[in-house]
C-alpha cells in the first residue's frame, strides 16, 4: 500500500501573539503541525498538549514493561483537521477549558488554529470519536465553544449513554463530577447533533467506524481516497504506545468495558498490521501516526517520519 507523505512545519507561538490569546500561557513555546495528504484530502494532526497518567491506570503489563513506561506515563492529546475542498472537519475538539485547572498541560488547540489561520466558525463538521472531556471539552461555552456553524457527528450509543438523565444518580460518587461536566457540555448541543446507529458513510471517503469498549459508542474515522491512500483515526482504542502494542491485553482504567476494549484493540491491531494501514491515535506521542507490525503475540509501532 502506498505510504502517504508526512510533512511537518514548526513555528513559535511568539509569532502568533500567544500572550494575547485568552486562556493560554503567557510564555511563548515552539510547536509543530504535521500534515498528510490522503488523495485530495489534507489531514493535519494538531496537538492539544499532553497528559501525565499514573501508571496504576494500566493493569496487566509485566514489571519490566511498567518500569520502562515510567510513572507517570506521558501520553499525547491529538485532534485532526480534515480538509477535502468542500468541508473543514475537526475530529474531536480537545480539552478546551473543561480540564484546564486539573490538567494545565492540555487545551492548546486555539494556538494551532491561529497558526493555521482557521476560524472556529469556518468548521463545517465535527466528528466525536467519543464524549470524554478531553475530546468534547472544546465545545464548552457559548455557541459550542465558538464552533457555531458545525454539524456534530457522534455514534447514537455514545450520545444516548452520556446524555441519559439517569446516569449521574446511577454512577459511583467519584464519577459524578465528570458526568455532570459532560452533560453540561452536551445539553446545549442537542439540536446540532447527528447520530449514527452503526458504520456510517459521511461522504468524500470518510466513514465512521464502531470501535467500542473504551466507551459504549467509541468510533474510529476511516479516510479512504480514490487512489487507495488511507488513514484510519482510531481515537482511544489504543492509549499507551509503551504498553499496549507489545501487549494489547493491558487494561486502562477509563475503559468502560475493559474486556470489550481488549477485544477491539487486539482485532484492530491485527487488521492494521495485516493491511499495513496508516493510522493515527489520540494518545500516542505526537503526531501519533504510523503503522504496526506483528512481533510474537504483540505488535511494534512504526511511526511515520
Amino acid at each position: 500500500m502506498k505510504t502517504p507523505e508526512l510533512t511537518r512545519r514548526t513555528f513559535s507561538t511568539a509569532l502568533l501573539g500567544a500572550a494575547t490569546i485568552a486562556g493560554l500561557p503567557k510564555a511563548a513555546f515552539a510547536a509543530e503541525i504535521a500534515t498528510l495528504k490522503i488523495g485530495a484530502t489534507t489531514v493535519s494532526m494538531l496537538s492539544d498538549g499532553h497528559f501525565e497518567i499514573p501508571s496504576a491506570f494500566f493493569q496487566g503489563a509485566d514489571r519490566a514493561a511498567m518500569a520502562l513506561a515510567g510513572d507517570p506515563i506521558d501520553i499525547g492529546a491529538t485532534v485532526w483537521l480534515v480538509r477535502d475542498g468542500e468541508r473543514t472537519i475537526l475530529v474531536d475538539t480537545g480539552s478546551g477549558a473543561a480540564l484546564s485547572e486539573m490538567f494545565p498541560t492540555v487545551g492548546k488547540l486555539d494556538v494551532l488554529f491561529a497558526a493555521e489561520g482557521i476560524g472556529k466558525d469556518t468548521i463545517t463538521d465535527i466528528i466525536l470519536t467519543h464524549m470524554h472531556a478531553d475530546h468534547i471539552g472544546g465545545l464548552m461555552g457559548p455557541d459550542a465553544g465558538g464552533f457555531r456553524n458545525a454539524t456534530i457527528h457522534v455514534a447514537e450509543a455514545e450520545w444516548a449513554f452520556w446524555t441519559n438523565p439517569d446516569l449521574p444518580a446511577a454512577a459511583p460518587d467519584a464519577d459524578k463530577p465528570m458526568i455532570d461536566l459532560l452533560q453540561s457540555i452536551a445539553g446545549p448541543l442537542a439540536d446540532r447533533i447527528k447520530t449514527y446507529a452503526s458504520e456510517a458513510d459521511l461522504g468524500g471517503g470518510i466513514t465512521l467506524v464502531p470501535l467500542v469498549g473504551h466507551t459504549p459508542g467509541h468510533s474510529g474515522v476511516r479516510i479512504l481516497a480514490d487512489n487507495g491512500e488511507e488513514l484510519f483515526i482510531v481515537g482511544d482504542a489504543i492509549i499507551s504506545e509503551a504498553l499496549q502494542f507489545a501487549n494489547p491485553t493491558v487494561r486502562y482504567a477509563l475503559d468502560s468495558d475493559p474486556e470489550q476494549a481488549i477485544a477491539t484493540r487486539t482485532k484492530l491491531l491485527g487488521q492494521l498490521a495485516d493491511d499495513q494501514t496508516v493510522f493515527s491515535a489520540t494518545h500516542l506521542s505526537y503526531p501519533g501516526t504510523g503503522r504496526v507490525t506483528r512481533s510474537g503475540d504483540g505488535f511494534v509501532f512504526v511511526p511515520l517520519t
